[in-house]
């Protein structure tokens, strides 16, 4: 029998992204890979980056590196000219998107979405027209840093006629998207489990913005986890974070790789004997 249509979907989550690396390198040494790969905001830089090597061990490991040796201004450094524009309304960012863009171009190895090595599609949102937006072939360096440019934080992309902002607006874990591609078996890389809980306000401009988004996309992740599992395979691995690392906080990758491998290695050592109790 021919193996089902596997996706791998990785949600967005800024900084708790790192989680991904360990979760990929878990899948990894299971031997499971992708058929395709679907992406939101930091899912996206993180697909991208795999998508342009070969699914191993190897690869999930180089991806940690990046994620540990990366800090909050390698993504958000601070232009006093953009952040005064932002406040004056003036602009409509308050970070401008070098950083980020040269962070995608320095580790996507592809120029077009379409030569990627595995299958790779990004989300981002249209602002013009008001809804989401698949993303499966054109310039990739555009396309990602469309996918992660969070509103308000990062000014919008233009590709063709869109205005394009970060998919996690809309749809952070686009599971929707992988099965409409034919994802028949979907391994779901989320960057939290549950709703997020904060121990304070937040301090500044950047991490209110990134908070408010990850409160609106948690309802939308819960009802696709529900409907979706009705019609495919759907396994949602386990994303754990013990000490409630925020999205703007980047220095704790390590940490959070490392919690994110072994609730994973776990899952998969208890897999065997709950298919057999089932």
């Amino acid at each position: 029998m021919n193996a089902p249509r596997t996706a791998f979907v990785l949600s967005g989550g800024a900084s708790l992204g790192a989680v991904q690396a360990g979760m990929l390198r878990a899948l990894y040494e299971q031997g499971i890979t992708a058929d395709m790969l679907v992406g939101t905001s930091a899912g996206a830089l993180n697909a991208a980056f795999v998508a342009s090597r070969p699914q191993t061990e190897q690869t999930a490991r180089e991806l940690s590196r990046i994620w540990r040796d990366l800090d909050r201004e390698d993504i958000f450094p601070v232009s006093m000219r953009a952040l005064l524009g932002g406040l004056c309304r003036k602009r409509d960012h308050l970070v401008p998107a070098h950083a980020l863009r040269r962070l995608v171009g320095r580790h996507c190895e592809f120029d077009d979405l379409a030569d990627a090595h595995t299958p790779l599609h990004v989300v981002a949102y249209d602002v013009i027209a008001g809804r989401e937006v698949l993303l499966s072939e054109g310039p990739a360096v555009d396309a990602v840093t469309a996918s992660a440019s969070i509103p308000g934080v990062f000014p919008p992309v233009a590709i063709g006629d869109q205005l394009l902002i970060d998919g996690g607006v809309a749809n952070n874990t686009p599971i929707s998207h992988a099965v409409a591609l034919g994802a028949e078996r979907v391994y779901v890389l989320p960057t939290q489990t549950g709703p997020r809980r904060i121990d304070s306000s937040p301090s500044g401009a950047i991490d209110a913005a990134i908070h408010a988004l990850t409160l609106l996309v948690d309802a939308r992740f819960a009802a696709d986890v529900a409907t979706y599992a009705q019609e495919v395979e759907l396994i949602v691995l386990p994303a754990p974070n013990a000490h409630r690392v925020q999205p703007t906080d980047f220095e704790h990758g390590g940490r959070l790789m490392a919690e994110a491998l072994a609730a994973c290695r776990e899952v998969f050592a208890l897999r065997p004997a709950l298919e057999a109790a089932a």
